[in-house]
């Protein structure tokens, strides 16, 4: 009989780790007699523990054991707050449709993505699941690996970009050296920061560059309005075209580009995985929440379009655009503050980057590399692609992958809002019990190509272009919403035995696993084979064959 209850997320406490049970239970590598062959412990693997301080369970369920406290994980999230990119969304908005429009759209982001990411954030803290392994249930093994692509890529594209912004601006103010030294030395620079986990010091690097950012920021729009007299002004800006058509209402416009850039939401999941149950609340509002999304996009986006249009009045929205009003305001101290900003941004976008890459190539090809050697790859493709002209092709690339992440958000979504099972307890995420693919992957791949196709044609959409995000996700909610209702589920492996049913707590017990001698929690692990053999959940998406029943 199992005897699990659900981790409940408003516990005060989470599960303790090391529960009171017999002293020859707790023997690291004698086999429980009661329980067969299993080797049952209730402190974590030294090994795993050791391994895992850079990995930040990349491939696993992260235990309780492993959860940081709220404010280490509250500033290494926060490393998203100095993007230049934010600042530039800002800008744009308002050269598109004035800022009055340009606000009341980023008002209406900020509810929505504190609203959805505070549900994204229950459910990473209450199950340990990143993003990947949370896909699994909906999309199934192999339909799963799309989404650390996407991850991959798209904060990959991310760092190109900060990167890039970095480089212009040493370029602008100093004069020497060729832009692909300057590329060099950006990425050279920041390497060793990069190399560090949420668990050990990727927070202090950005706690302890919070308040140069803010200072900064701060800085730089006190000084533009001083020098330039400005006023209200910019309030009343109307567009750089004012008088240009627009087929849909100027704050839904707006609404739609932030929804391009709904990677944040699986984001917000791998980051949550890392959070304790008794924090929860406060991820919900401050890390993950309004108060976050406030700040990252009404106080960012509010910033760039009041320097952008005091010291660059009349120009185009360029992402060039910000470095050069930030560097024209703030001079020499313009440059320290870039430097601070794109420090912050890049430590995450590398760490994201490494770590997703690293999910999909040790799942769908089976290469299993250091997170370490991750980041080096990452840093070489960074280089390469910023040799290109990477302003003229970086915002379309985003913009049909943020299609793929709006299907992949509203298949998430509706699918916790009909699985009252998956509510109350973990979804199931093992390879020995969810096929390769779900009809669920089939839901997403069509929202997908329906949002693509309407921006790829927008003279043939003159109206449905502009709201292909919000197409994208009607479309795959609905799409989800019948296969989860009229098609099975694409689970396997039903009448096997299951190892949690032979463990009193599948979180505060570690089971060894008979192929890496690893000990991990019993929530990811399978017996495969005969039903003997204990294998833990990176070593079975290698061998997806479930135990057989008795009956058969």
């Amino acid at each position: 009989m199992k005897l699990f209850r659900p981790w409940n997320s408003s516990a005060e406490t989470e599960p303790d780790p090391t529960p009171s049970h017999t002293a020859a239970a707790q023997l690291s590598d004698a086999p429980d007699s009661s329980r067969g062959a299993l080797r049952i412990t209730y402190t974590d693997d030294p090994r795993v523990a050791r391994e895992q301080r850079s990995e930040d369970y990349a491939t696993h369920v992260v235990p309780p054991s492993a959860r940081v406290p709220r404010g280490k994980l509250t500033m290494a999230a926060w490393s998203l707050l100095s993007a230049l990119n934010w600042v530039f969304y800002g800008a744009l908005a308002a050269a598109l449709v004035g800022t009055a429009q340009a606000i009341a759209g980023i008002i209406v982001s900020v509810v929505v993505y504190s609203g959805i990411n505070a549900f994204m954030a229950g459910y990473g803290t209450r199950f340990g699941l990143g993003s990947f392994l949370l896909s699994r249930r909906m999309f199934g093994i192999r339909g799963a690996w799309l989404t650390p692509l996407l991850i991959a890529t798209g904060t990959t594209y991310f760092a190109v970009f900060e990167s890039s912004v970095l480089a212009v601006a040493f370029k602008s103010y100093f004069g020497v050296l060729d832009i692909r030294w300057w590329y060099l030395i950006v990425i050279a620079a920041i390497l060793p920061l990069t190399l560090g986990s949420v668990q050990t010091w990727l927070a202090k690097v950005n706690a302890v560059l919070l308040p140069v950012y803010v200072l900064g920021i701060a800085a730089a729009v006190v000084v533009a309005a001083v020098r330039n007299h400005s006023g209200t002004q910019w309030l009343g800006f109307a567009g750089l075209d004012p008088g240009a058509p627009h087929p849909i209402p100027g704050w839904l416009e707006v609404f739609c580009l932030y929804m391009g850039v709904w990677l944040l939401m699986p984001v917000t999941v791998d980051f949550a995985t890392l959070g304790r149950a008794k924090d929860l609340k406060f991820h919900q509002n401050v890390t993950f929440g309004w108060v976050f999304y406030t700040w990252l996009f009404l106080l960012n986006g509010s910033a760039g379009i009041f320097l952008v249009h005091t010291v660059l009045p009349g120009r185009p929205a360029a992402e060039t655009g910000v470095v050069q009003a930030l560097l024209g305001t703030l001079g020499g101290f313009g440059v320290i503050l870039l430097v601070a900003t794109q420090t912050r941004i890049n430590t995450t976008n590398y760490y994201l980057a490494s770590g997703n890459w690293h999910r999909f190539f040790s799942g769908a090809l089976a290469l299993r590399l250091p997170r370490v050697a991750w980041v080096g790859i990452v840093a070489a493709g960074v280089y390469l692609l910023m040799l290109t002209d990477v302003f003229s092709y970086l915002q379309r690339a985003l913009l049909f992958q943020g299609v793929f992440l709006v299907g992949w958000v509203g298949v998430v979504i509706t699918h916790f809002a009909l699985s009252g099972a998956d509510r109350k307890a973990e979804p199931e995420f093992r390879a020995t019990r969810v096929g390769a693919l779900t009809p669920g992957f089939g839901a997403w791949l069509l929202s997908a190509v329906v949002g693509i196709a309407l921006v790829a044609e927008p003279e043939a959409f003159p109206v449905l272009s502009p709201l292909a995000p919000l197409v994208t996700l009607a479309t795959s909610m609905v799409s989800y919403a019948l296969v989860f209702t009229l098609l099975p589920s694409g689970r396997k492996g039903d009448g096997a035995p299951d190892l949690r049913d032979e463990v009193d707590d599948v979180w505060a017990a570690r089971v060894r696993c008979d192929t890496c001698h690893r000990s991990y929690v019993a929530l990811e692990m399978d017996f495969v084979e005969d039903g003997t053999k204990a294998c833990c959940l990176a070593c079975a998406d290698h061998r997806t064959k479930p135990a057989r029943s008795a009956a058969t």
